[in-house]
């Protein structure tokens, strides 16, 4: 793995400041002109939803097109500290027609989204991933990848947490060959972004 020379991270804090994400976020739109390019954005794992609503907002092009991927009922198992059902949340209430939300397991949702948008899976790709369980981050990469290409964003909330979503990507990286490019990290690599080579 790679790091970019103009790669956004605020090595160590002691302290972590959740906000950061949106230094993170901000970092990403400039440097690589997200908002200038037609994107296909996925998060999986939108809880809330201020991260959905953040990229929506910031990314203008009505060509651009945002799916959000969430059971909206928690955890669909314990993920450390936290029960299954854990971060449970109402669909966000959003009136912007670019968007759209996939309610349910990614394992039950994803394939027929693939199937459906599969045109909108060859424009440039920004993953968030977000969904902190290692089933669920592994499972969705290894169903993106046919689709992965150079200049695609993989983005992760939880990525230091060493048996989720860094095995996850671990794993995915070593197993599929790929080659990506640290772009950004914040939190302690709590927060970090990926671009494929």
């Amino acid at each position: 793995m790679i790091k970019d020379s103009q790669a956004l991270d605020d090595f160590y804090s002691y302290k972590r400041d959740y906000n950061k994400r949106y230094l993170l976020y901000e970092h990403l739109l400039k440097t690589h002109k997200l908002d200038e390019d037609e994107i296909t954005y996925m998060e999986f794992g939108v809880a809330s939803g201020s991260s959905f609503n953040w990229w929506l907002k910031n990314l203008p092009l009505q060509s651009t097109r945002l799916f959000g991927f969430d059971t909206f009922e928690g955890l669909p198992e314990n993920w450390g500290a936290f029960d299954k059902g854990s971060m449970a949340y109402d669909l966000p209430d959003i009136s912007d027609n670019r968007a759209e939300f996939i309610k349910g397991l990614f394992q039950n949702t994803l394939e027929k989204f693939i199937e459906d948008k599969r045109e909108l899976l060859k424009k440039r790709l920004i993953i968030h991933l977000d969904a902190d369980l290692f089933s669920a981050t592994l499972y969705s990469l290894f169903m993106l990848k046919p689709f992965l290409k150079k200049g695609d964003i993989l983005m992760f909330d939880e990525f230091n947490v060493p048996n989720h979503e860094f095995y996850a990507f671990r794993l995915f990286c070593e197993s599929g060959y790929l080659k990506v490019k640290l772009i950004a990290a914040v939190n302690n690599y709590y927060q970090a972004a990926f671009i494929i080579q």
